[in-house]
């Protein structure tokens, strides 16, 4: 079988120029021949897909080894590297589970790009952004599928611990680096996490973090979590969510914000000065909580640096993220480890509740109950002189009502025969009342609090100083308004000035209509 593969990449590459594989879609023609020879060998020798993908993709390894030598030892690029890339998808197209094979494939690849940007660029930007940045096209579909792919290959190279020299020019020398801290070159040699920071990816961010991507990367650039706490303090006091989700989960994995500031022309700063340095350039940050004030002042939690200590350790021995599932721990430690969830401390609420800024639902509900509160309050002010208002002028007609449950109109003659000099009277007779109830008004509002015999008492001797006259004309003009409306017809029984009429005039019951009603 591995004569099949070796005759397919020979004759495929005879045929096609040095950058025949150099445009995607040549790439995909290539790859869609070498998918349908899988498939025919899978079913012709009786064996699984993936373990014919994995011969595949060695023998593409071969071939590129065997034109390198016959070159010098110098791969030849074009064609000859691109069957690479071929392999490269088609381990995950066919999902080869063997690591050492993927292993031996990325560090074929590493020989000679000493980069592996072609993986780590499609994730963090797109299958299209590479073409501007680097010059050539993903062999993904979309960003999603890159993503995917990456963890694949992440997976497999962190189960082996895969590390490469690297050329650091901040220190001068070679140092061995973990694949996933691999500088990309066309981004500047930084690694891959300053990349998903500078892009403000928390997603891919976290991706990076979970497979052991050190915070503090190797590529020789400044502190990260420095420079994203810069990035945070461009706009002032607008931050931008992505950057605080990627700060927030840049924070889950270090134990304390180095200050730095550590010397000024070779001589070393004390720490207080330090401090005040650290305040005066990310004060805000503090204030605003964006950073908790004791992982840079204080003492963080032993729950906190414990998990720090553990994942240094996994990270050393290449064991992140499968290593977490073998420790001896509760479901919710380890993925509180795997920085999949976070478990708030005891205090937690109470410093909430503490804080003006950040109010819990108990402040909010507390604040909602007050203003609730001022609506009632505030109604009843409406209300209140409302009724205080009614009481005075009702009064005297509750009271006639209750003495008197018939009410009636006392006139010597009847009111539409009326002469000048009665409308006159009813007119002073009316003044007089405003003035009258107007003094009832003020005293039954100072004396709500009496009973109803009080009020009956103080009426009897304001009425005392009145004439019977004045007080039987008055109870006409009150209850003619009280109870009169116009358009209704009243029965007023006139009574006689003489004992002798009294029997003559009993059946006589002149009905009055009132075209307007009286006004005071």
């Amino acid at each position: 079988m591995d004569f099949i593969f070796e005759c397919f990449y020979t004759d495929t590459l005879d045929k096609i120029s040095r950058n025949g594989l150099q445009d995607r879609s040549s790439r995909r023609d290539v790859l869609d021949h070498l998918n349908a020879i899988i498939g025919g060998c899978s079913d012709g020798q009786n064996m699984h897909t993936e373990e014919v993908a994995r011969i595949a993709v060695l023998s593409a390894v071969r071939y590129h080894r065997e034109q390198k030598d016959a070159n010098g030892d110098v791969c030849l690029m074009g064609k000859y590297h691109n069957i690479l890339y071929i392999a490269l998808r088609t381990c995950w197209d066919w999902g080869v589970r063997d690591s050492a094979v993927v292993v031996v494939l990325l560090e074929e690849i590493y020989a000679c790009e000493k980069t592996f940007e072609r993986i780590f660029l499609g994730a963090l930007f797109g299958p299209n952004a590479p073409h501007f940045i680097a010059g050539w096209r993903s062999d993904f579909r979309d960003q999603d599928e890159n993503t995917r792919a990456m963890v694949y290959f992440l997976h497999h190279a962190t189960s082996l611990d895969m590390t490469l020299p690297c050329w650091i020019a901040r220190y001068e020398q070679e140092r061995m680096v973990k694949f996933i801290d691999i500088p990309i070159e066309s981004c500047g040699r930084s690694s891959p996490l300053r990349v998903a920071l500078q892009a403000s990816a928390p997603d891919l961010l976290l991706i990076l973090l979970r497979y052991g991507a050190n915070p503090n990367p190797p590529d020789g650039g400044s502190s990260a979590v420095l420079a994203l706490l810069d990035k945070l303090t461009e706009n002032g006091r607008n931050y931008v969510y992505q950057n605080v989700s990627c700060l927030q989960i840049l924070l889950r994995n270090i134990p304390m914000i180095e200050l730095p500031y550590k010397e000024y022309d070779r001589e070393p700063i004390i720490y207080s000065t330090r401090r005040e340095m650290f305040f005066e350039r990310y004060g805000r940050l503090l204030i605003d909580k964006i950073i908790p004030k004791e992982q840079v002042y204080g003492v963080m939690s032993l729950r906190h640096l414990c998990r720090c200590r553990i994942r240094d350790l996994l990270r050393h021995n290449g064991q992140l993220p499968d290593g977490i599932d073998t420790l001896r721990l509760p479901r919710r430690l380890q993925r509180y480890i795997d920085l999949m969830e976070e478990i708030e401390g005891p205090d937690k609420d109470k410093d909430n509740d503490d804080d003006d800024d950040f109010p819990t639902t108990s402040r909010a509900s507390q604040k909602k109950k007050v203003t609730k509160k001022g609506t009632t309050l505030e109604s009843a002010k409406i209300l209140k002189p409302i009724e205080e208002e009614d009481r005075p002028t009702t009064s005297l007609a509750a009271t006639t009502a209750r003495t008197e449950p018939t009410p009636v109109v006392v006139v010597t003659e009847p009111v539409a025969t009326t002469e000048a000099s009665d409308a006159v009277n009813v007119t002073n007779t009316s003044t007089e009342l405003s003035t009258t109830t107007s003094a009832i008004t003020d005293t039954t509002t100072t004396t709500t609090t009496t009973t109803l015999e009080e009020q009956e008492q103080q009426l009897d001797q304001q009425l005392q100083a009145i004439s019977m006259s004045e007080v039987k004309e008055a109870e006409d003009v009150v209850v003619s308004i009280s109870e009169v409306k116009e358009g209704d017809a009243v029965e007023m029984p006139v009574p006689s000035t003489t004992p002798d009429a009294e029997d003559e005039d009993n059946d006589a019951t002149p009905v009055v209509i009132f075209d307007k009603p009286f006004s005071l």
